[in-house]
């Protein structure tokens, strides 16, 4: 398959023979030595207070290994499939995992990176007989108060868990699996050194995105070998197999929370002193985004991408590791080649005019089912010259006036009606800074124009940032933040003074894929339809749900595993809010007064929902907008965040967004948004919003009261 060429690839319907799932078999010798009987017999102690001792040992060392001969046995691996929503479509196929392994001798592995685990997994790894007692211990206590049977497990323990313990098994909170564990562990560190079992341990963990053992992760997270790592990022490593999905791609806050952690238990080991791990904690972090792809043949490689790291939250990492899984994914390859060509056919075009622009990213998402549909992340995946690999549909940008739909929905809310009249004159709102003050977009001569009264509608639709910036201040910058958190943006986690009010004017940044599924919450009335989050995730405060991009996961033997049949919903705005902004972002003739009748944020044949923005250096080029059945967000601008030439949203990124929008809604009948009960209507003055009085008597026009204008 070429690199970067839409090749469909047609799947073969042929019976799969089931392969015998090992695991890496270390067969054994008999246990013996003072230790081993002294752990032992803490265990057997300890498990006297919930069972009976009698016929414990013969009974739970039946299957293990051998006892009388060593050896290491690979485990049989398949690829993992992914398909697109069709199922008839191969779009990526994920080799065997073991060839992503890159095995180091314990020789070779730098002391930090062993000591960041021995520090955070088992402190007195060195002097323990394979099992952590203490640890141990605790643990069958809390279960005898009726807490968990987890906890207190040795490095060694985790090993044997992650590599020798059964598949089915391995997951189970049971005595069983906790007994066999032990009695694995203390043989393991009878029979071995404890430097290969340490080798074992940072060979062998996965560390997700397909990285299996500590190499093989730094070549994916930071493009360079375990030896050229410095401590900040051995410290971000070493915590991810305990958690592989809390990596620092897919879950930074969190990934760099653990992070911290392990520099502080690196302190109380005594093998870092706190100076040290402060400058640590403070050191900047710099990760390769997917370094993985680069391996492999792909369809849609941002995507494919994105939908592989989402199997790792809906999958355990064993049966990941496994392989053998088709993955029947959302996306659509007809609207994703759509994107596609707007995207590059836009930039092309505004290449030819010199106005310095290489990039650009869409996505495009079902949002009744908050399914993607399309997702192009970059031009060209393969094209260094534009840092194709970043995939921009997840990286942190500027949203310009694409941002203003949170304020003026955090306004309605506090019952501000779209017939409000804001003033559009100038003004310095902050007293502390004097020297900010905001204006408005230029026009065709460079002058920043003020337009007096203007009712909310047209404010909003025109895009002025003056009365934005008077309405955040009236509404407070913590509830519009605490709005844009629920509707689904996952950044925007600093202080309040950090972002000011500029950050109406898209002052934060934010991920497009992030923007686009926020703004389906309006396209739903309301409603976000999706797949729950992991719950390390809700502890963030992080919204309760995120877009999809896998409706089915079969295993090798046919039987699914894993289905999205029934999107979860959460109501985050009420009905009448949403239908307001739907309202007023699909109203043309508001919109008109600035951006002209025939500009590229309508469609011919249907009310569509949208709204532009444009960074203030030029930067950035925005475009979201929906109707009932798509929603469609775009970015226009460098990658490296380079300034274009005055390329606002309306001229980058709407001409990209009106066609994939036109692609999307081709065989889709005309859907309008549904005006909900409780919506009324009253005659206002038309350009400063109060009803009728003795100074506005007759110019007027239709509004609801007190909510919508029309």
């Amino acid at each position: 398959m070429k690199k970067g060429k839409l090749i469909y690839i047609k799947r073969k319907r042929a019976q799969r023979v089931k392969k015998r799932a090992g695991g890496v078999t270390l067969v054994l010798r008999l246990l013996s030595g003072t230790a081993g009987v002294i752990a032992l017999s803490i265990f057997f102690t300890l498990l006297s207070g919930v069972g009976a001792v009698v016929g414990v040992w013969a009974y739970y060392t039946r299957d293990l290994p051998d006892p009388e001969e060593i050896q290491v046995v690979e485990e049989i691996y398949e690829t993992i499939r992914f398909y697109d929503s069709t199922g008839e479509v191969l779009i990526y196929e994920k080799a065997n995992p073991l060839g992503d392994r890159i095995w180091l001798s314990i020789d070779e592995i730098p002391e930090v990176v062993k000591w960041a685990a021995i520090s955070t997994e088992d402190r007195d790894f060195y002097t323990n007989p394979g099992v952590n007692v203490r640890g141990l211990g605790r643990a069958f206590v809390n279960e005898l108060r009726g807490g968990d049977t987890q906890g207190g497990s040795s490095l060694t323990q985790q090993l044997v868990k992650n590599v020798l313990i059964d598949p089915e098994e391995r997951y189970e909170k049971s005595y069983s699996r906790k007994i066999k564990e032990v009695i694995l562990a203390l043989a393991i560190t009878q029979r071995f050194s404890k430097d290969q079992i340490l080798e074992w341990y940072l060979n062998l963990n996965f560390y997700g995105h397909f990285a299996y053992g500590i190499e093989a992760a730094a070549q994916v997270y930071f493009g360079k070998s375990i030896d050229q790592l410095n401590l900040a990022e051995v410290a971000m490593l070493s915590p991810i197999p305990q958690y592989p999905a809390l990596n620092p791609v897919d879950n930074w806050d969190l990934a760099k929370r653990r992070q911290e952690i392990t520099l502080d238990e690196m302190v109380a080991t005594g093998y870092l002193s706190e100076e040290q791990a402060e400058i640590a904690k403070q050191a900047e972090i710099l990760i390769q985004e997917g370094g993985v792809a680069e391996r492999f043949d792909v369809i849609a490689p941002h995507f494919s991408l994105y939908a592989a790291e989402q199997l790792s939250q809906i999958l355990d990492p064993d049966t990941i590791a496994k392989g053998g899984l088709d993955v029947y994914t959302t996306i659509d390859l007809d609207l994703q080649a759509a994107a596609e060509a707007a995207a590059r056919k836009r930039v092309a075009e505004l290449t030819e005019q010199r106005l310095n622009v290489n990039n650009a990213a869409v996505v495009s998402i079902r949002p009744r089912t908050g399914e993607i549909l399309a997702m192009v992340g970059s031009l060209d995946y393969w094209n260094e010259e534009i840092d194709g690999k970043v995939n921009v549909a997840l990286a942190l940008r500027q949203p310009g006036s694409s941002f203003k739909p949170y304020t003026y929905v955090t306004a309605l809310a506090q019952g501000y009606t779209p017939a409000h009249m804001i003033l559009d004159v100038r003004t310095c709102p902050n007293p502390n800074d004097p020297s900010w003050c905001p204006e408005n977009y230029p026009d065709r001569e460079g002058n920043r124009p003020y337009h007096g009264p203007q009712r909310m509608r047209n404010a909003l639709q025109r895009s002025y940032n003056i009365p934005a910036v008077r309405m955040m201040k009236a509404v407070g910058i913590g509830n519009v933040i605490k709005t844009a958190h629920a509707m689904g943006i996952t950044t925007l986690r600093r202080d309040l003074d950090y972002y000011g009010l500029a950050l109406t004017l898209g002052g934060g940044e934010v991920k497009l894929l992030d923007h686009t599924y926020a703004f389906t919450v309006f396209s739903n009335g309301g409603v976000m339809y999706g797949i729950p989050v992991p719950e390390e995730r809700l502890e963030m405060g992080y919204r309760e749900l995120d877009p999809v991009a896998i409706k089915r996961v079969d295993n090798r033997l046919g039987e699914t595993v894993w289905a999205y049949e029934q999107p979860e919903e959460r109501r985050i705005l009420d009905e009448k809010l949403a239908y307001l902004m739907n309202d007023i972002l699909s109203d043309n003739s508001a919109r008109a007064w600035a951006f002209g009748v025939d500009n590229k944020l309508a469609m011919p044949d249907r009310p569509v929902a949208t709204k532009t923005g444009t960074t203030d250096n030029w930067n950035d080029s925005w475009t979201i907008g929906f109707t009932p059945q798509v929603a469609v967000g775009v970015w226009v601008g460098n990658t490296d965040n380079s300034p274009m030439k005055r390329v606002p949203g309306s001229y980058g990124a709407a001409y990209v967004w009106n066609d994939a929008m036109i692609a999307a809604h081709r065989d889709l009948p005309v859907t309008t948004f549904a005006r909900p009960p409780g919506i009324t209507e009253e005659y206002v003055c038309a350009v400063s919003g109060p009803l009728p009085n003795e100074d506005c008597p007759t110019w007027s026009t239709k509004s609801s009261s007190p909510v919508q204008s029309q």
